[in-house]
């Protein structure tokens, strides 16, 4: 992308984004995160791991808030909900060590910066001991984002195979993470899991099932999906078709 189309990329989705203020729930300052518009981002389409797509803005690269001045970063769902007990560990395990710093001024965030944020999220969920389904929540965003980064690179760039492949792989590293502590939240928590239902949950497990080479864990998770009459026509159609993949490896495994 020459300099001119990524300054009216920049441009275009600066005007999508807005900064909101928050009070950090465990150091009491008032910090600022961008976050998208209301109604801004345009949908498109999912991809077959649920990755949304719209046609005018990575609506993930704005889904952590981070504090500056302690180190505390969530998902902006759950930023606000954190217990004495998981402030005092983050006081003790994040913000003891963390260098304090002013907000870097910024037009948009860019897919690396949003991946050190989530990453930083992460770090504060297992911190503090949340729940699988938190875990998981970031994990599946930080495989997102790699992907969206895997995308992102120019053909022109010498090293761009090399590049890509880095970044699948690092995409596939987090895809897994967040399928062990997505299976775990599956057997010990309620629905909604991460805002997901028990079939959207159950077809993403099974994507990943299929990712790691677990076909028949694959296929097992999937019978549910394709059968359930809630199912929206969208998922049931990426079931089919992940059924169809499934059924394929299994006859070679034969």
């Amino acid at each position: 992308m020459d300099m001119t189309a990524m300054e009216e990329a920049v441009a275009k989705e600066k005007a999508l984004i807005i900064d909101r203020k928050y009070t950090c729930p465990v150091c009491d300052k008032q910090i600022h995160s961008k976050a998208v518009k209301s109604n801004s981002a345009k949908f498109i389409d999912s991809m077959a791991d649920l990755r949304p797509v719209h046609n005018n803005i990575n609506i993930t690269k704005y889904d952590a808030i981070c504090c500056p001045h302690c180190g505390f970063a969530a998902l902006t769902k759950n930023f606000t909900k954190t217990t004495s007990t998981q402030r005092k560990l983050i006081r003790e395990k994040i913000q003891a060590n963390y260098k304090s710093h002013d907000e870097t001024e910024s037009d948009i965030y860019t897919t690396e910066v949003a991946i050190s944020r989530m990453k930083m999220a992460l770090l504060c969920s297992v911190t503090k001991g949340g729940k699988d389904s938190e875990i998981g929540n970031v994990c599946v965003k930080i495989s997102w984002l790699y992907e969206s980064l895997a995308e992102e690179i120019d053909d022109s760039d010498p090293h761009a195979e090399e590049k890509r492949a880095l970044y699948i792989k690092e995409a596939d590293n987090y895809a897994f993470n967040a399928y062990d502590h997505l299976s775990n939240a599956r057997m010990k928590e309620g629905f909604p899991i991460a805002g997901m239902n028990e079939t959207t949950l159950d077809y993403l497990l099974a994507y990943y099932a299929y990712k790691k080479g677990e076909y028949q864990t694959g296929m097992q998770l999937l019978s549910g999906v394709v059968t359930s009459r809630s199912v929206s026509p969208r998922l049931k159609e990426k079931g089919l078709e992940l059924k169809d993949m499934l059924s394929e490896k299994l006859h070679e495994n034969d």
